[in-house]
């Protein structure tokens, strides 16, 4: 590139500066007259003090010397002036540009919540879902159930009226069986031949499994990310709920309200239930191997059939309930209370009774209790705790487990 095209190019590069400017100057034409006016003062200034400051001095070396000197510290001053206004500047636009991305993040986080909102209304919505025959639309319905489940992992505002809602549509719609309920002689028929035939109560609760949008609640429930103190101050409420066959594996069901629900033949291996609420329950036949049931109240409950193993009732009152045939080996059952409890054919091999109440137990034999683990501190009746002082003294010795 020779001499002209350099020029030619530096005239286009200054003509497109100067656009720039004056687009600039258009838009912002004070700011920019107050900053030439500074300019021109500045530059007056620089020029005229340091002369006027060495117009005494004669000797015109020195007075040179002197004036450049002069006008170096000036221009420092005026450049430090100018980066302290720059820097102003800079300040008030970081400021302004906060104020901006904060009103941008809360019409954003309306945006969020509108469409939260939204989401939510249409899956409460799809869980009423029903076809053109008038029954449940279960595709829909399992729709908005994962749908709520989605919504409670984003917005702690709608996580716990969403467990209320899923915890009432299982608790209204585990209906045991409408049919029955519409013909209450049938009802009764069928609950006289259950009882006396154990054959018939396993082949009608085959029959009977848990609809597919209850499941779906149960396992949403089960997996949800908080639970009683960790995260929620509220207790869930399946009072009365109809979950025979239900899969509640190491579900989270701490302090729950589960008086006189039926989970019979459910799968709870490894959920916890600590302090739960289970009155009159029905679990029979329910797997409750490694379940944690520490505290929880199983009055009256019914638990025949069931298997314990390794589970936690510490500190559980099991006052009435009943225990026939329940597999309780290597069960913990300290300070827990077993008054009026039936425990008929249990196997209680292993299982800790230590501080345990036993008093008024029925059905109980001297050797069920002697192939437990220990007896130390355990409340028995005299026809037990004589018997087996005699024959086997070390289960009332103090354990050293």
């Amino acid at each position: 590139m020779d001499l002209r095209e350099e020029l030619r190019q530096l005239c286009k590069n200054a003509k497109q500066d100067a656009k720039k400017n004056y687009k600039k100057v258009k838009l912002h034409p004070l700011t920019h007259l107050i900053s030439i006016i500074i300019f021109t003062i500045a530059l007056v200034l620089l020029v005229a003090i340091p002369h006027l400051q060495v117009s005494e001095i004669n000797n015109a070396t020195e007075k040179a010397h002197q004036e450049n000197q002069d006008r170096t510290t000036l221009a420092q001053i005026f450049g430090g002036i100018a980066i302290g206004i720059g820097l102003y500047y800079t300040w008030k636009r970081i400021t302004i540009a906060e104020d901006e991305l904060k009103t941008i993040q809360e019409n954003l986080k309306v945006s969020q919540e509108g469409q939260i909102t939204e989401r939510f209304t249409r899956a409460v919505d799809q869980l009423g879902a029903i076809d053109q025959s008038r029954n449940p639309a279960i595709e829909i319905r399992l729709g908005g159930i994962y749908a709520l489940e989605r919504i409670t992992n984003e917005s702690e505002k709608d996580y716990w009226p969403i467990m209320e809602i899923l915890t009432a549509y299982a608790r209204k719609n585990s209906i045991v069986d409408s049919r029955l309920k519409e013909n209450s002689m049938t009802s009764k028929v069928i609950s006289m031949v259950i009882q006396t035939n154990k054959n018939a109560k396993k082949e009608y609760s085959k029959e009977r499994n848990i609809p597919l949008d209850i499941q779906a609640i149960l396992t949403v429930i089960g997996r949800r990310k908080n639970y009683l103190n960790y995260g929620e101050s509220n207790h869930l409420n399946l009072e009365m709920a109809y979950l025979q066959g239900a899969d509640l594996k190491d579900a989270h069901l701490e302090g729950a309200n589960l008086i006189d629900v039926n989970l019979e033949g459910a799968d709870l291996k490894g959920a916890n239930l600590e302090g739960a609420d289970l009155k009159d329950a029905n679990l029979e036949g329910a797997n409750l191997i490694d379940v944690n049931l520490e505290g929880a109240c199983l009055t009256g409950a019914n638990l025949e059939g069931v298997d314990l193993k390794d589970a936690n009732l510490e500190g559980a009152d099991l006052t009435g309930a009943h225990l026939e045939e329940a597999y309780m080996i290597d069960v913990h059952l300290e300070k827990s209370v077993l008054r009026d409890a039936h425990l008929e054919g249990a196997d209680l091999t292993g299982t800790n009774l230590e501080g345990a109440d036993l008093k008024q137990a029925k059905n109980l034999t001297i050797d069920q209790l002697s192939k437990v683990k220990t007896l130390y501190d355990a409340k028995l009746d005299e026809q037990y705790l004589i018997p087996l002082k005699e024959k086997y003294p070390t289960l009332f010795e103090e354990p050293e487990f």
